[in-house]
């Protein structure tokens, strides 16, 4: 009996002895499961971070992808228009060198005529003075008036000089885009190979330096008999260009001065007489 108690005493020792380790077993991966669960769920926070991290830096490189598409979108119009301006703008040139061309054939034609008109050949000024207002009628048409149907410049012109001057300085602000002012005081006796004479050395002196001025003033203005025409231009910082009168043949009628011409004899005094172009009528201009 004693020897049977005694075994059931050292059973139940071990009963208690493997019911406490297999306790002790439990708790400890109890822990560990406990504490494995933390880390995943640390590690699934820090995924979850991570993944809304690149879908915030994806979305922001999706943006500025985006902005550098329109950027370059934007370059290709400004680059299409500027290209498209350039062709314009060749179109324009050549245009405008047809253009020279007929007016230089037409400036030879004029001169030739008026150096007749001036030497005496029998070439009537006034006739001369018609064609030259013709001639700057078609300038004005073709490159200063605001319509094909607008009526003629010289239509209601109490000095047909002055809108024939006005005409070549308009024509220039278009054709070149150079600022160009006209100062004229022209009296109302002005004879007509005077006035072919002041428009024609108007039109050399401007051809020779508009294109190199920023600004330029046209003057002209009575002396007497005479019409003095002087240019007055100056570059994009305000200093002097020079005239260059060479183009101009000078002759008994004509005379170079600084920046100009004195045209002589161009004014009909109030006695009717003058000294110079022969001339039968005079202009009203």
């Amino acid at each position: 009996m004693v020897v049977l108690v005694v075994v059931l005493a050292a059973v139940a020792l071990v009963a208690f002895l493997v019911v406490g380790v297999a306790t002790s077993r439990l708790g400890r991966e109890r822990e560990i499961a406990e504490k494995a669960a933390l880390e995943r769920a640390a590690a699934e926070e820090r995924a979850a971070d991570a993944l809304r991290q690149a879908e915030e830096r994806a979305a922001d490189a999706e943006q500025r992808l985006t902005a550098a598409e329109e950027r370059a979108a934007g370059f290709e119009e400004q680059v299409t228009a500027t290209e498209e301006r350039l062709v314009a703008a060749e179109e324009r040139v050549v245009v405008t060198e047809e253009r020279v061309t007929e007016a230089e054939q037409r400036v030879d034609e004029l001169a030739a005529q008026v150096a007749a008109a001036v030497s005496g050949t029998g070439i009537d000024p006034d006739l001369l003075w018609v064609l030259e207002q013709a001639r700057s009628e078609r300038t004005w048409r073709h490159s200063v008036a605001p319509g094909p149907d607008s009526p003629s410049v010289f239509a209601t012109a109490s000095s047909p000089l002055r809108e024939a001057l006005l005409v070549e300085l308009d024509a220039a602000r278009e054709d070149i885009g150079a600022i160009v002012e006209l100062d004229a005081d022209l009296p109302p006796t002005v004879t007509a190979a005077g006035s072919v004479l002041v428009l024609r050395a108007t039109q050399e002196l401007l051809a020779g330096v508009v294109r190199r001025a920023e600004e330029t003033t046209v003057r002209v203005y009575a002396d007497g008999a005479d019409l003095v025409v002087t240019l007055h231009p100056v570059d994009d910082e305000g200093r002097p260009v020079t005239v260059d009168v060479s183009a101009i043949p000078p002759s008994a009628h004509l005379e170079l001065v600084d920046g100009g011409v004195r045209v002589r004899g161009a004014v009909v005094s109030d006695r009717g007489d003058r000294a110079g172009p022969e001339d039968t009528g005079e202009t009203g201009s």
